[in-house]
């Protein structure tokens, strides 16, 4: 059926969370008029969230990118594709020719993306060319890195196996906002006699309904983790034969964990004691029972340590071996896909995305003369946000941006690009949270003149000389055919959703030749930067986004305050305050938030610079510096005080 006729179509939601739906598309006359949910995804069951149900505002709205914009002296011009393509290939070339490959930097993210158009087309051009690269380690850095330091390559458990749980430990992860679908496995968990422990500095909807809650400050997750594994090891609750069996270093953990006595993890966290011993009795009396982390407790210095404290939980009380026990991270490494066989290899040293406006700032010999930034939007989602602005706009350096909507970051650009999105191209994707692959067509032609990442690294490596003819479908082929699971395309393609039964952890799962790894033994550490600051600012995901995406019509974000830190400062209802540390400052209104624990204030993640009353927003006052071992990004490390404007 053709994509201009009135119908009902089959989509993915590719978008950055760990459940991707199964949507059906309602098109008329070219345009999207409905998203709903279907059941071809199991797991999703047939509702979405709100944000992709508005998602055609989006891909209809007037801050669409049409078609291709150049700066000029007098202002922003529309100009063809060739126009803009021969601009930013002539000057690529020049580059090239001039300064090397290693002067251009592609900035890119893949969290709302699949394999076609995150990592495929693209990744084979820049390794082609030899230009730089960015270690992408936003997000999922720590947690892959504490995923790796404990347990090797043991596939992740699957959300789908906490319908077998008696018990759930919801560590740093608010399902409400980012992977609802969590939220009726938990309601029917609840309702058979299961227990729920959450640990969150905010009374998240789950935290409300949670047998135990610890609203720990951010930062001291491994205080509290080390404090559950000492009661398992003085109250006869750990499995000690299981870790002589199984793991290495659990003795130097043991000793680590007696000097964090209940007590003590509470005075540091800013919980009860009480509360932690709950906690972990409950834990340890459930079988089979689950640990869900996400990734809001990997966003400090302490992030990949935190992450893998609490991911050593089931290996200290023994919960491995049983469906429904075990934990659950991103289940993408259990596909078993083999990038380098599609992308090939760099041997071009690598920029830390997590501190990219230093990083350009001090590359004094051989510096990036041009960066070119698609599938994300650098300036609303990078710490030190005043660096990576300065920076990415510096006089001389060449910005191009491929986007779908005009984002601060195309305010800066010198070219901006039409981007597709989902509804408007194919794409391969896989879901991280189930073992899920689903296979999408467009449902719509694209709008304006939008071309897809696919497309347009095909023409730039044609005319900067590096020709690549494999086609998306080939490319998928290629992706498909390094997973050991997966069908070929054309039964991917005839099927569209393909579910894979999740393995069981240390049954027909285990991490090779490795056993689990205790050490080195996880570290709390307080924050580097700012540490006299009395408030913690947290910038979490929201109903109305998981990231930067779909923030563009958001013009008035809120500060959220609890009442007895707003009391200390004389601060009312809708208060403007200037929220400040020695990086900068952002002035926004205040809302008296009783979920919002005292001694952290919480401005939701990505919102864009128009949002607020000064044009900062949350990153300006993030440092750049990096985790020790996953060198991923410290959002959370920001400490922060706040005033009446």
């Amino acid at each position: 059926m053709s994509v201009t006729e009135s119908a009902r179509h089959p989509s993915t939601c590719p978008l950055d969370c760990p459940d991707q739906c199964s949507l059906s598309v309602t098109v008329e006359k070219g345009r999207v008029t409905r998203i709903g949910g279907t059941h071809a995804n199991p797991f999703t069951a047939g509702f979405i969230c709100a944000k992709v149900r508005d998602f055609g505002n989006r891909v209809h709205g007037k801050e669409r990118v049409l078609h291709p914009t150049i700066r000029t002296e007098t202002g922003w011009k529309e100009v063809s594709w060739e126009e803009a393509m021969t601009l930013v290939a002539d000057r690529f070339r020049e580059i090239i020719e001039t300064d090397g490959p290693e002067a251009i930097l592609p900035v890119w993210y893949g969290g709302s993306n699949g394999f076609l158009t995150g990592g495929g087309a693209d990744q084979r051009l820049w390794n082609r060319l030899g230009v730089s690269q960015c270690d992408r380690t936003l997000c999922a850095a720590n947690t892959s890195a504490a995923v790796r330091m404990a347990y090797g390559e043991l596939p992740s458990a699957s959300l789908e196996d906490i319908e077998h749980s008696a018990a759930l430990l919801l560590w740093g992860v608010n399902p409400s906002a980012s992977g609802i679908h969590l939220v009726p496995v938990i309601k029917r968990l609840r309702e058979r006699g299961g227990k729920l422990v959450v640990v969150d500095p905010r009374r998240t909807p789950m935290a409300e309904v949670a047998d135990v809650h610890l609203a720990v400050l951010p930062g001291t997750d491994v205080p509290v983790a080390l404090a559950m594994a000492h009661i398992a090891f003085t109250e006869s609750l750990a499995d000690e034969v299981w870790l002589e069996a199984n793991a290495d270093g659990w003795e130097s953990y043991r000793e680590a964990a007696r000097a964090w006595t209940p007590a003590r993890a509470a005075a540091t966290a800013g919980v009860s004691a009480a509360d932690i011993e709950r906690a972990a009795q409950l834990y340890a009396d459930a079988t089979p029972a689950m640990v869900r982390p996400g990734w809001g407790l990997e966003r400090t210095r302490n992030g990949t340590d935190s992450v893998r404290a609490a991911l050593l939980l089931p290996a200290v009380f023994g919960k491995f071996g049983r469906r429904g026990g075990g934990y659950v991270m991103s289940t993408s490494s259990g596909l078993r896909a083999r990038p380098v066989e599609w992308q090939g290899t760099s041997q071009v040293p690598a920029f830390n995305l997590s501190s990219l406006g230093r990083e350009l700032r001090e590359r004094q010999e051989r510096p990036i003369r041009a960066v070119y930034v698609y599938n994300c939007n650098p300036v609303a989602t990078l710490p030190d946000q005043a660096a990576v602005v300065a920076e990415l706009s510096r006089k001389g350096r060449f910005l191009v941006v491929h986007e779908q909507v005009w984002t601060d970051t195309c305010a800066i650009a010198d070219v901006v690009l039409p981007a597709t999105t989902f509804l408007e191209h194919r794409e391969l994707s896989n879901a991280y949270g189930t073992y899920m692959l689903q296979w999408s067509e467009p449902v719509i032609p694209p709008v304006g003149e939008a071309r897809s990442n696919h497309e347009v690294f095909q023409d730039l490596g044609r005319r900067l000389g590096v020709v690549d003819p494999m086609t998306e479908e080939e490319l998928a082929s290629r992706v498909l055919g390094t997973m050991p699971q997966a069908p070929s395309l054309a039964e991917m393609k005839e099927r569209r959703v393909l579910h894979l039964t999740s393995p069981v952890q240390f049954v027909n799962a285990t991490p090779g030749r490795q056993r689990v790894q205790f050490t080195p033994v996880p570290r709390h550490r307080p924050p580097p930067a700012d540490a006299k600051q009395p408030l913690i600012l947290v910038s979490p995901a929201t109903p109305h986004a998981i990231s930067s995406t779909l923030y563009e019509s958001e013009r008035n974000a809120i500060l959220g305050v609890n009442a007895e830190d707003a009391q200390a400062r004389g601060l009312k209802e809708g208060d403007v305050v200037r929220m400040w540390n020695s990086r900068g400052e952002v002035r926004v209104p205040i809302r008296i938030d009783d979920t919002v624990r005292a001694g952290v204030v919480v401005l939701p993640k990505g919102i864009w610079r128009h949002a607020t009353r000064n044009g900062w927003t949350s990153n300006v006052l993030i440092p750049d510096h990096v985790d020790e071992y996953g060198l991923g990004a410290c959002y959370y490390d920001a400490r922060v005080e706040i005033e009446a404007e």
